[in-house]
């Protein structure tokens, strides 16, 4: 994990010094997320700042990385995992200078300009400048794994930043909140958010995120558009044409190219550990980490729900099984957001590094296992985690909390009809796509950059994607109903009792009264500290609206939707005021403190006999 943070400007009003201080105030909301390294490069038309993450060749791969002649330019946050493949495809010529798998790009933007994004397998962001010829490229990988902001600046050109907070660190940075990005339709239901289908949010007006799959051309005085160079339509295209190929056809092949993920995404300079959450996908890439030799140190969320579900149970197992350590973090809800001395400044905190107006129990939670992770095993880079195994492969077809009795029934409930004679998980595939970026992916990055890890994300290597959406409709009941090829593919490295857990959402037991109270309790903390330091922010009717969701959600009894909206108003608030103020010098960063949780000492007695 790294950032970076940067402008390209057209009218030269800034003075140099003036420019470094505004790179050095970006670059410094970027610390928490690259906390080994901070450079800086300017040449009076592209500015950058680099906070770099050391996980590949730490004593050779700074950034910037630049060619043999100096005269292009890059800077890149994630991993480039073909890039040994890569370096032998180069021309006769090029030298390079580290073993940094990022290293490639400066020398594939050589030979074949931006064209070069089509060649790399990885999660990334980069921004590539060629300083002979004014031209560069910022581009984001196909899945959106990495984030990329940007924005156009008045008086011409183009700023950018890995994270809003750096982005917003820029005095001319558009700051108004975008109340119409806010989806409140979650307040009420079981949840406490509600991921965005359609488009990914920035919560600010002028304020983009560049698509995953998108790139976009730096060129002086001219504002070019985003420009996609990848997407899943080729693969729904052959998914019509070829039927030819049977089931165990695909599930093979899906199955080589997991392993060959997991090959690429399993190396590492530095030390990684798992979240193993003991459910099927996360159970089969620590299996294999740990035939890998790699031995990670797994954590999990202990919690009444994780327990009732048997996933913390067959976590816990797998590590005996593994020989591999265990670290199963305690979320006590009648203690937690005391235990934790829960105020003001968490949330603040988590606002700031959530990029959001939000507070939901798993960024909460994974936000809280992320600080203990860093606590017990400070020189821990990398997390492994299961994220992106079930959105194209028919993880929600059925699952512990919404089970269903084949797949007819999981389009029929949950998909509906599509148009024209395209298959209804074809829809579903780019819908989760969106869904992806604005959540699941958005948070996992987040969380992780907080407390300077990287989280990899094997079961999103885009050709399992480009795989998956190719399968024709015919297929799809067979090999997708209850995620069907996973479990086969993961049976290279489990046994039976993890290839048949159940699918289940994180926290989403039959009874979630223990999150619900944990989140209520989180805000009855907050709330008398927030009406004392937010009294100028909030007009009156908003404060009448705090008082009657106050009144609502009760000292005592829980009422989930008013402490929802309870909860909404505080991080709509503090978000403002966030944007407002992002840019004064005076304005501290929050600080990374140690954790106060403790394992669940239930769940640390050796597996029961019989277990695999």
């Amino acid at each position: 994990m790294c950032g970076f943070a940067g402008w390209l400007r057209t009218d030269g009003v800034q003075a140099p010094e003036q420019r470094h201080e505004t790179l050095r105030r970006m670059g410094a909301q970027l610390a928490r997320r690259g906390p080994d390294d901070a450079t800086y490069y300017d040449d009076g038309l592209l500015a950058l700042t680099f906070r770099r993450l050391a996980v590949n060749d730490p004593c050779g791969g700074r950034q910037p990385l630049v060619d043999e002649s100096g005269t292009v330019t890059a800077v890149v946050n994630g991993e480039i995992y073909n890039h040994q493949d890569l370096r032998t495809e180069l021309a006769p010529g090029h030298t390079l200078a580290s073993d940094s798998d990022c290293e490639v790009v400066v020398h594939l933007y050589e030979e074949h300009g931006p064209d070069l994004l089509t060649r790399l397998n990885g999660m990334y962001a980069l921004c590539v400048w060629d300083r002979r010829h004014r031209q560069g490229l910022l581009a984001r990988d196909r899945l959106g794994i990495k984030p990329l902001y940007y924005t156009r600046l008045a008086r011409g050109g183009v700023l950018f930043a890995s994270e809003l907070k750096a982005l917003l660190a820029h005095p001319e940075c558009p700051r108004e909140p975008a109340d119409s990005d806010v989806d409140l339709s979650w307040i009420g239901t079981e949840d406490y958010t509600s991921p965005n289908a359609f488009h990914v949010p920035t919560f600010v007006r002028g304020v983009h995120l560049l698509g995953g799959g998108e790139s976009l051309v730096l060129e002086e005085r001219v504002a070019h558009l985003p420009r996609r160079y990848w997407s899943l339509e080729p693969s729904f295209e052959r998914s019509r044409t070829d039927r030819r190929r049977s089931v165990s056809h695909y599930a093979e092949a899906y199955a080589d190219l997991l392993a060959d993920s997991f090959d690429l995404q399993l190396t590492a300079g530095a030390e990684v550990g798992a979240f193993l959450s003991g459910g099927l996908d996360s159970s089969a890439l620590v299996a294999a980490a740990a035939d890998r030799g790699l031995g990670p140190h797994c954590f999990s969320v202990s919690e009444p729900t994780t327990v009732a579900t048997g996933d913390v149970g067959r976590a816990r197992d797998l590590t005996a099984v593994l020989g591999v350590p265990f670290h199963p973090v305690r979320y006590d809800p009648a203690r937690l957001p005391a235990e934790l001395d829960f105020g003001l400044a968490s949330l603040e905190e988590l606002v700031w590094a959530m990029d959001a107006p939000r507070f939901a129990p798993e960024s909460f939670f994974k936000f809280e296992l992320h600080r203990y992770a860093k606590t017990v095993r400070p020189d821990l880079k990398v997390m492994l985690i299961g994220q992106g195994a079930d959105e194209f492969a028919g993880g929600y077809s059925s699952s512990f909390s919404s089970p269903r009795p084949d797949w007819a029934a999981y389009e029929a409930e949950a998909l509906g009809d599509s148009p024209g004679s395209e298959s209804p998980f074809h829809a579903e595939m780019r819908r989760r796509l969106i869904v992806l970026q604005s959540h699941n992916l958005w948070n996992e990055d987040r969380v992780a950059a907080a407390f300077g890890v990287e989280a990899r994300v094997p079961y999103l290597d885009h050709r399992l994607i480009e795989l998956l959406a190719s399968i024709p409709a015919e297929l799809h009941p067979e090999l997708f109903f209850d995620k069907a090829i996973v479990r086969r593919a993961a049976s290279r490295w489990l046994g039976p009792r993890w290839c048949r857990a159940p699918k289940v959402l994180f926290w989403q037991a039959t009874d979630r009264s223990s999150v619900h109270a944990v989140m209520a309790a989180c805000a009855r903390r907050v709330l008398p500290q927030f009406r004392e330091q937010y009294a100028d922010d909030l007009t009156p009717r908003a404060w009448s609206k705090l008082d009657r969701c106050r009144a609502e959600a009760g000292s005592d009894a829980l009422a989930r939707a008013a402490t929802q909206r309870l909860l909404a108003v505080m991080t709509t608030s503090i978000f403002a005021r966030l944007c407002r103020d992002q840019a004064d010098p005076t304005r501290p960063i929050p600080v990374a403190e140690a954790s106060r949780l403790q394992l669940d000492v239930t769940h640390l007695v050796p597996a029961a006999a019989g277990a695999p």
